[in-house]
């Protein structure tokens, strides 16, 4: 699958999933097998495409950013999917009205330049507050179901937030399924009815897993999925002035995203270009100096803000720490990254090799949980492929600068004949390098590299095809708790 999906960026795979529901909604509504009408449902897809892609467009020109339009079709997409598939005036102009306020959202709920609530979530619930639509979710039928969980399967597991989601719908169908069961339904009817009528597959595939509105750590993804499924399942009411406020799952998730912005709030931070050098012909390391103190763990992450004329994958890009935590503290602190910069690379490497030394970029968040284990005496293999190497290389660096003289074994895989990425860096470390050939990457091939793998506990990190690759062969060898990452993009 990983082989297959990261062929695209996933906002462009998002877009595609989403039509295929789309598309599958129309079949059933023409042939009378769900209730959605298809004229209504193309009508109220061409009103918020327009509405949603146009309050996109002035929000950006407005705020003297380059508009992203993919995304806008996603969040179109989205709401299309919620609301009433009607050709009436009153709910295409809901519908158009959902579609604005989702594009709004993203310009007016913002911290340091990220939105904080789900767009289209935003839209249908403010809109539904003053009753201009209402959130009906009319894919949430039995009949769409296996589109639905398709898509919905496909999009966790590019984003590896698979555990996310089922977080969500285990807690919903239990928690509601329980409900059901305490008012005289069998127990069979009532858990399987939560996943076939209740919206909460598409909820989790496609609404909660947004990137940009999850917390970074994995227990805070854990506990905004809680909180979501809570909402979702209790019911309540409450007047707040003049409207009523209910149980819906738009609101679930807002509350989730506000629960999300709480326990992972950080303040953003400058990085000034120092210089950058050739890893090999096409990777290169860019270095930079922090403009406040920073702290990161070896193996984290950072995501890159650079605004310019952005293709479809947008100004953010989020990339591996290369250079070690200790290196930020002293006197002339340094953050690096390493990356590929093919010769028709995307518009963010571009930008990002024309910058001088001495510009500014931004980075919005640093966080991750691909870290060594405590215990110092635990043997490690790590599998590093092509510039997957680059948490590794934070790693080592950081471990010989500690004196910490682990039991660490790296196996490379190059991209490409002769490379080698941070060779003076895994030299200096002193842990054991095997190189082996992509096609080498089996059970046999580690076992006969690294012979007492099965001791060990394993790490791999690289393009999504060799994850995926990386940790059968792992698990397969005998290696303990293997831990994954990779460059999925966004």
């Amino acid at each position: 699958m990983d082989a297959l999906t990261g062929r695209v960026s996933m906002y462009r795979l998002a877009t595609i999933t989403l039509a295929a529901v789309l598309a599958m909604g129309l079949l059933l509504g023409a042939l009378d097998i769900i209730g959605a009408d298809p004229i209504g449902l193309l009508g109220t897809l061409g009103v918020v495409g327009v509405a949603t892609l146009g309050a996109n467009e002035i929000a950006a020109r407005a705020a003297r950013v380059v508009p992203h339009r993919e995304s806008s079709v996603i969040t179109a997409l989205i709401i299309v999917c919620l609301v009433p598939p009607s050709v009436a005036t009153m709910d295409l102009v809901g519908a158009a009205a959902a579609g604005v306020i989702a594009a709004l959202s993203k310009y007016l709920l913002v911290w340091r330049g990220r939105h904080i609530l789900n767009p289209a979530a935003t839209g249908v619930w403010v809109a539904g507050l003053f009753g201009l639509t209402v959130g009906i979710w009319w894919i949430a039928t039995p009949e769409m179901l296996p589109i639905v969980a398709l898509g919905a399967l496909v999009l966790l597991d590019r984003t590896r937030r698979l555990d996310v989601g089922v977080v969500l719908v285990v807690l919903t169908v239990a928690i509601i399924g329980t409900r059901l069961v305490l008012t005289g339904a069998t127990p069979l009817d009532a858990y399987l009815s939560v996943l076939v009528v209740y919206p909460v597959v598409f909820l989790a595939g496609y609404m909660l897993s947004e990137p940009l509105t999850l917390p970074p750590r994995r227990w805070q993804q854990w506990l905004t999925a809680a909180v979501v499924a809570v909402a979702f399942s209790i019911p309540f009411s409450f007047p707040l002035g003049p409207v009523l406020i209910y149980t819906s799952p738009e609101l679930a998730l807002l509350l989730g995203n506000v629960v999300a912005f709480a326990v992972s709030r950080r303040p953003g931070f400058a990085l000034r270009l120092t210089g950058s050098r050739a890893l090999s012909p096409t990777a290169t390391e860019f270095r930079f100096a922090p403009t406040r103190p920073v702290r990161f763990a070896a193996g984290q992450w950072l995501e890159l803000h650079l605004p310019h004329s952005a293709d479809v994958r947008g100004t953010r890009r989020v990339f591996s720490i290369a250079s070690a935590p200790s290196a930020v503290v002293g006197d002339a602190p340094e953050i690096a990254i390493g990356l590929r910069m093919p010769e028709q690379g995307s518009s963010f490497k571009r930008a990002l090799a024309a910058l001088e030394p001495g510009s500014l970029v931004r980075v919005t968040q640093v966080s991750g949980d691909f870290l060594l284990p405590r215990d110092p005496t635990e043997p490690i293999v790590l599998v590093a492929g092509g510039i997957g190497i680059t948490p590794f290389a934070s790693q080592l660096d950081e471990l010989r600068r500690l004196g910490d003289e682990r039991d660490v074994v790296i196996v490379v895989i190059p991209s490409g004949e002769d490379e080698s990425l941070y060779a003076d860096v895994l030299e200096a470390s002193g842990a054991r390098v095997v190189t082996l050939a992509r096609g080498a990457l089996t059970a046999e091939g580690l076992r006969g590299a690294v012979p007492d793998i099965a001791r060990r506990r394993g790490y791999v990190s690289g393009a999504p095809a060799l994850v995926a690759a990386g940790r059968t062969a792992l698990r397969s060898a005998g290696a303990k708790r293997v831990r994954t990452d990779y460059f999925a993009g966004y």
